[in-house]
């Protein structure tokens, strides 16, 4: 009982927790494929189609994935290699039996899985499964210790839009 009561008291502190209201949304352009913000601070890492001049996506580089620096002046700014390598960088690889569909795989986690399609030229989706429907990912948002050597990820939030209904779908992942 004892312990039950402690989870519960934890679900509550955790459920405070909340991706801020004031965070920017950066602006939706027809390469954005979705974003990570974090408690950090407002800096947003962008994950974009990286498209050839046909519209295609290009096969051995389908993602682009860089900062917007909001707590700066806004800019674009390259990941570092540590940040590529650990946290948020990426691997595609086109699915052998689905040839319409890439893996994308993130480097910090791989708890969920993430299928990149092209739907028209110059467009493109994230699908995932958020809190059991098949969804287009829009956004994350990480919720970190960052008094550590290392990030200690507390919770994930997932948000994005059922394909089935077009609703809002929304998961939280405690401690991945």
């Amino acid at each position: 009982m004892k312990y039950s009561i402690t989870l519960l008291l934890l679900a509550a502190a955790l459920s405070s927790f909340a991706q801020p209201k004031d965070y920017p949304v950066p602006e939706k352009t027809k390469n954005n494929l979705f974003y990570i913000q974090r408690n950090h601070n407002k800096n947003t890492i962008i994950y974009d189609a990286n498209f050839d001049k046909n519209g295609n996506l290009i096969e051995n580089d389908p993602v682009d994935v860089y900062w917007l620096r909001y707590e700066e002046k806004g800019q674009r700014i390259e990941l570092k290699v540590i940040e590529k390598k650990f946290a948020f960088g990426e691997k595609c690889e086109r699915l052998k039996s689905n040839p319409d569909f890439f893996k994308l795989k993130l480097s910090a986690t791989d708890k969920k899985e993430l299928l990149l399609k092209q739907t028209a030229p110059f467009k493109a989706v994230v699908f995932t499964k958020i809190n059991d429907k098949m969804s287009i990912l829009d956004h994350l948002y990480i919720f970190a210790d960052n008094s550590g050597v290392w990030p200690d990820v507390k919770y994930i939030e997932l948000f994005g839009k059922d394909i089935k209904t077009g609703k809002k779908t929304y998961e939280k992942m405690i401690n991945p």
